[in-house]
């Protein structure tokens, strides 16, 4: 039992609304020491299952082949075979280790739902930019604004070291935003209970103001601005949607700044800005997605409480290379994607239960995030209804990406549990390359109305 594990079994008892701030030089100490550059425990499990941390691996490891940004990043571990499989069958053996949905994935499709664990790795360093940056923010990043903001960030982790929910959630926005900008074209696509397919394509570019690697570690919103992300997105197909466009504008407080959305529809030539845009809004092929589910999270703050129930060791999609690699026909098949090409590893998680706040709407009653601890990306969700009945639940692989020298998230799998139906995207499958993640950033006129004008009159 960890001095970790038991931090956090002690914050679990506690109230979950403290705010706390940043900590002490000698507490900060630890990372790189009992903690990981990026605040993980170094040490493995107790049984070895989960290794202890090396950071062994900076980049490209050896025998891989990788011809740069914007191409296929191979498996380190493609020779690697399952140490075994979880099925309807035996799912009980490994409850502790399964979240609440995967438990109701089992039940729903228990002929076809499989788990497949390979063995953990934790090989992999980060950037010595993301960890300088994540050592300032240690000792110097705090929450403001009752928790919708945090002061003092510089980019990357704003608490490696955390002490309550939010500041995990914080984490999970910051830390597993690790790239400047991100350009590529990709497919969404809603899969429905009959096995038929809705597929739209679209070209995004997102950029991230506080990833500048040449904005010196120290500088903050001070100087940097409050937009936490840009994105401008365009829909290439299918025929109906070609050459719609929408500009979104996210501000790193929602309480001070609102999500600010426009949009370009062919038909019209005119550029019109969305009224204030719900958290919970529909998108995507289907409408099981709300707006606020990308990536696990991406909406205000306020309308949920969220609480730290501690930590656990989970069965959960990581190391996923080649889910972006195999033929879409493969992959979608019917109620979830193949699970012969989902790699699942023991990993350790902070668990995090947000609950929405009386007198707030939102579709979601209650949601439980999983999220990883060698580099803080939600990788799971089980999403409640208002009546507390599971009927959502989200996996987000990801894969170390050798241009970038940290985690990446790429594929996203939605499910809802009622009507059978999922949907997946940022599918970089039937394109030439996966989104390039290092891109020369654009000026910040490219993220404007004007230019989403003058793009749509070329």
């Amino acid at each position: 039992f960890s001095k970790l594990a038991a931090l956090t079994a002690a914050v679990a008892l506690g109230a979950s609304s403290v705010a706390f701030a940043k900590v002490s030089e000698d507490e900060a100490a630890r990372l790189g020491q009992d903690l990981t550059p990026f605040g993980a425990e170094t040490a493995g499990n107790a049984d070895g299952t989960i290794p202890a941390w090396t950071g062994s691996v900076l980049g490209v490891p050896e025998g891989i082949t990788y011809e740069g940004d914007g191409t296929a990043n191979k498996s380190p571990y493609a020779d690697e075979k399952p140490l075994f499989s979880i099925t309807a069958d035996n799912a009980g053996d490994y409850a502790e280790r399964l979240s609440g949905g995967q438990k109701a994935m089992f039940k729903k499709y228990s002929k076809t739902f499989r788990i497949d664990v390979y063995p953990s790795h934790r090989d992999f360093a980060l950037d010595p930019l993301i960890l300088e940056r994540t050592k300032w923010n240690a000792t110097h990043t705090v929450m403001s604004n009752g928790g919708e903001a945090i002061s003092n960030w510089t980019g990357s982790t704003a608490f490696p070291i955390p002490k309550d929910g939010m500041e995990i959630m914080w984490n999970a926005r910051t830390g597993a935003i690790t790239q400047q900008t991100q350009h590529g074209k990709s497919d969404v696509v809603g899969v429905f209970a009959n096995g038929d397919i809705q597929l739209e394509t679209q070209r995004l570019t997102t950029r991230f103001p506080f990833n500048n690697p040449n904005t010196k570690v120290g500088t903050t919103e001070k100087e940097i601005g409050t937009q936490l992300f840009n994105t401008l997105s365009q829909k290439l197909a299918p025929a109906n949607v070609k050459g719609e466009m929408t500009l979104v504008v996210d501000p790193i407080d929602y309480t001070v700044g609102n999500r600010l959305v426009y949009s370009y529809v062919p038909g019209t030539r005119r550029v019109r800005q969305a009224p204030s845009v719900s958290f919970d809004t529909p998108t995507g092929p289907g409408g099981i997605v709300t707006t606020d589910d990308t990536d696990g999270y991406n909406g205000a703050f306020y309308k949920f409480d969220f609480k730290l129930l501690g930590k656990r060791e989970m069965y959960l999609p990581f190391h996923n290379n080649s889910i972006t690699q195999v033929p879409l026909d493969d992959l979608l098949t019917p109620n979830h994607v193949n699970p012969d090409h989902i790699r699942y590893e023991l990993i350790r998680v902070w668990e995090v239960e947000s609950t929405l706040k009386s007198g707030e709407r939102h579709i979601y009653g209650k949601r439980v995030y999983y999220i990883a601890e060698d580099n803080w990306a939600i990788t799971a969700v089980d999403n409640y209804d208002g009546r507390g009945e599971l009927f959502r639940t989200s996996l987000f692989p990801s894969y170390y990406h050798y241009a970038l020298n940290a985690y990446y998230r790429s594929t996203q799998m939605f499910h809802d549990l009622n009507t059978g139906q999922y949907n997946a995207s940022r599918l970089t499958n039937n394109h030439a390359g996966p989104t390039k993640v290092v891109d020369t950033a654009k000026k910040d006129k490219f993220y404007t109305p004007s230019n989403l004008r003058r793009m749509g009159r070329r």
